[in-house]
């Protein structure tokens, strides 16, 4: 059996920061945001377009936790588990949520027309591109390779057993 690729010695340190310390902080302190105060998060991400109605409160609670679970995923699964296929899954993976939730922000303003013209952007939109575009470049460079440290003494390796090759 080979030995499988240590996230640890094969990821940049500013990677592992991102994922292992920031995002988790940012998810969790958006979580409480979204749970405490859903009105002024639906006034940040519409540019003040929709009025929050406590009806909804079940959108935001969902979407806090969704967060938290980001949060537990990478500030204590990928610290327990220092394999880079996982890393690299949990990635990919997350990278979903990633693109729908940039999706969701040009919907919160009418559209990808408006979202795109860059010049239509409020010191909010900026401040959660600015707080979202690092962590999800980081997955991208993550699952595609990118700025790996190569172990020379795992080049030509093979992974045995039942894990998939997606990656």
């Amino acid at each position: 059996m080979s030995t499988t690729p240590s996230a640890k010695a094969t990821l940049p340190f500013i990677y592992r920061l991102i994922i292992l310390t920031i995002e988790p902080a940012f998810a969790v302190m958006g979580s409480m945001l979204v749970l405490s105060n859903p009105a002024m998060y639906a006034g940040s991400v519409t540019r003040h377009s929709v009025t929050f109605t406590p009806d909804t409160t079940f959108l935001y609670t969902g979407l806090g936790g969704a967060w938290l679970y980001f949060a537990f995923v990478e500030a204590v699964v990928l610290r327990l588990i220092d394999d880079l296929f996982l890393w690299r899954v949990l990635c990919f993976g997350m990278l979903f949520s990633d693109f729908l939730f940039l999706h969701s922000m040009a919907q919160a303003v009418g559209g990808w027309a408006i979202y795109s013209d860059l010049t239509g952007w409020t010191a909010e939109d900026w401040a959660g591109m600015a707080g979202t575009a690092p962590m999800v470049l980081t997955r991208i460079f993550i699952v595609l390779g990118i700025g790996f440290r190569r172990d020379k003494s795992l080049q030509g390796s093979k992974r045995k057993g039942s894990r998939c090759q997606l990656l």
